[in-house]
């Protein structure tokens, strides 16, 4: 009998790692928040989101998220729904937490026509207080802002470290 339990335990552990691996979610409890600016052209970028990420019964990566952003210099404005997190990884020995996050924007004004997808990478440098060395990294692709949209010819791509506010792993070190 005992044999048996622990044959069907080993079981469903395999089953629980491959689809976890299958799923793409890192984690029970990734979550990050974050908001402030970023300086580009010596002009202020808002932004702030919310992204969450939780594997459902059968270990599939499950993402809900917004996000706003205003670049008033180069006219890019938008609201973004997450749903899928590319990438996360939490690096123990520089307690840093990194997640990329895809989803769809939508211009604000919405008259200023279609809405596209964006990738966003954010770095939690796991330093206290505002403004400590975290970083974000956008990208906009179709619709009014990216390819051949407002911007011209190519998407909007910006990388910047934070001037202000802050970006903020949950979940992701207490597992390390």
């Amino acid at each position: 009998m005992k044999n048996r339990l622990f044959a069907r335990s080993l079981i469903v552990m395999v089953f629980a790692v491959i689809a976890l691996a299958l799923g793409g979610c890192p984690g029970d409890n990734d979550d990050m928040t974050g908001g402030g600016w970023i300086v580009t052209g010596g002009k202020k970028v808002n932004f702030g989101f919310n992204f969450k990420c939780k594997c459902d019964d059968n270990g599939i990566a499950k993402v809900t998220g917004q996000l706003q952003y205003y670049d008033r210099d180069a006219g890019v404005r938008f609201h973004g729904v997450a749903d899928s997190l590319y990438e996360g990884d939490y690096d123990g020995l520089l307690n840093t937490w990194e997640g990329r996050y895809c989803g769809n924007y939508t211009p604000q004004p919405r008259n200023l026509g279609d809405g596209g997808r964006f990738q966003i990478e954010v770095v939690d440098k796991g330093k206290k207080g505002p403004s400590k060395e975290d970083t974000l990294t956008l990208t906009l692709e179709g619709g009014v802002y990216g390819e051949n949209g407002v911007c011209g010819p190519s998407a909007y791509n910006m990388t910047a470290t934070l001037a202000g506010g802050n970006i903020q792993a949950h979940g992701a070190k207490e597992r390390e």
